[in-house]
């Protein structure tokens, strides 16, 4: 009884914190729309002000822990969610904490083994090789191989699991208050409802990062998936240590993906790994409906041959067949610049809300179509068509497919990527020879596309684009 009423007391003084990080926010933010809560106009805000509270948030963030991090994280990838100082700010986010020591490590682990970790490996470095939120990782020896081992911080599962309960409750009662007082559609209402997806996502995308099991099973599948694509290596897991708290591979190192002028020094040209990584990406999601969630450098490396090496199976999602014919789709009329096509796909993805006016969509689909093709940061471009289409439709009409959340953060990243070496890459634009093999890959291996129904498609919209083309 005292141990259940101290952990209730824990989760009562987390949820305190946790809402009272919360509450001034919200109220500021619902204050913008309607000055005295449910009645009065708009107040105007200045610069200065979002500014401070974009600072107050980040730390209020980074105060609050790794799951509320992580959240934020995902949040700034949003160029069409938030205001420009509030993305600067979230995207200074760092989730990198102190590593276990020695000491710990070695209770851990031995406490999974249940025995001297000499009794499991041959030798074991006591400095982490990677240091991260949920974990950090060693170098050791395993059969006389090297391999490395990846360890969960002990205790780390169940606060994360106290502060998602946290965050949904709060979420939710925030939700069923707007609805109450008619506040439905407004900004505040719609940036509920995407946060609380975004936030159901993470979490999901946590637990399957702390549980070994999955994640083993991940690098198994892709390692198989991919066994036979020479520009890309997983590394092979050793099963016979694998416990569901501890991870064991076998060590694949490599030049760091990020790292231009130690690519150049190897003999490699960045853009072209960059170009390389984008063929791959396109072969997980289009071809096999599988693929690698997170690539951001720190879980990708290049080895001696020039191959990509994929670390960290944790966030690891599917498509289905649909959703990989509209992804498919999506790209050929992109090649093509075939705004009115893509903005269909879209409504019938129900990525658009069917509310939303499709005269207004297609502006904004041909407002996108035009910085993309501009050399600007892709998180400029992403921010500067969230205004646009907050201004067009006097709110945000996107309604993100769970299955699509991580496909546009990985475009994103992968975008992100290339600007490290050239300002302005986008995938459309620079890495279109690679877009062009990903999507003759998938046409050869699908059995799922309904290839008459397609071309009819295309040879309508072809002969509509000449009837209407201008004499």
């Amino acid at each position: 009884m005292p141990r259940f009423k101290s952990s209730r007391y824990q989760v009562a003084r987390r949820a305190a914190q946790v809402v009272g990080a919360a509450t001034p926010l919200i109220l500021d933010y619902w204050r913008d729309e309607r000055r005295f809560f449910f009645f009065g106009g708009a107040r105007e805000v200045s610069e200065a002000t979002h500014q401070y509270r974009a600072r107050r948030i980040r730390a209020e963030i980074e105060r609050l822990g790794i799951g509320f991090i992580k959240v934020g994280q995902v949040i700034s990838t949003r160029g069409d969610l938030l205001p420009k100082p509030y993305l600067d700010e979230l995207r200074r986010l760092q989730d990198s904490l102190s590593p276990l020591t020695f000491e710990e490590v070695r209770r851990a682990l031995e406490a999974t083994y249940g025995c001297p970790l000499e009794d499991v490996f041959e030798s074991f470095e006591e400095t982490p090789i990677a240091t991260a939120s949920i974990g950090q990782v060693h170098r050791a020896r395993y059969a006389g191989e090297p391999v490395v081992v990846k360890l969960i911080r002990p205790g780390l599962q169940h606060q994360l699991a106290t502060d998602f309960r946290i965050v949904t409750a709060l979420l939710r009662f925030l939700d069923e208050q707007l609805v109450r007082f008619r506040q439905e559609n407004s900004d505040v209402h719609v940036l509920t409802r995407l946060f609380s997806q975004i936030v159901t996502e993470v979490n999901a995308g946590l637990r399957e990062e702390m549980d070994f099991v999955f994640e083993r099973a991940n690098a198994e599948r892709l390692g198989v998936l991919l066994a036979d694509n020479p520009l890309v290596v997983v590394p092979r897991v050793i099963g016979e240590v694998c416990r569901p708290n501890v991870l064991v591979m076998e060590y694949r190192p490599g030049i760091k993906i990020s790292d231009g002028d130690a690519l150049r020094a190897a003999g490699f040209e960045p853009l072209r790994i960059v170009e390389q990584l984008v063929e791959v990406y396109l072969e997980m999601i289009l071809v096999h409906g599988v693929y690698h969630a997170d690539p951001h450098p720190g879980n990708l490396a290049v080895d001696e041959r020039g191959r990509i090496i994929l670390y960290d199976f944790g966030i690891v999602r599917t498509l289905s067949a649909r959703v990989r014919e509209s992804l498919l789709k999506m790209t050929l009329d992109g090649l093509r610049g075939d705004v009115p096509a893509i903005v269909d796909e879209l409504y019938r993805m129900g990525v658009v809300d069917p509310a939303a006016d499709r005269q207004t969509a297609l502006r904004v689909g041909e407002k996108f179509r035009e910085l993309y093709l501009r050399d600007m940061p892709t998180a400029e471009r992403i921010e500067s068509i969230g205004r646009y289409m907050r201004d067009a439709f006097g709110y945000v009409p996107l309604r993100m497919p769970k299955e699509m959340v991580y496909v546009f953060r990985v475009v994103s990243m992968l975008e992100g990527l290339g600007t490290c070496f050239k300002p302005g890459w986008n995938i459309m634009a620079d890495a279109s020879s690679a877009v062009r093999r990903g999507v003759r890959k998938m046409m050869l291996a699908s059995e799922t596309i309904r290839w008459p129904e397609l071309v009819a498609q295309w040879l309508v919209r072809w002969f509509r684009a000449l009837l209407t083309r201008p004499a």
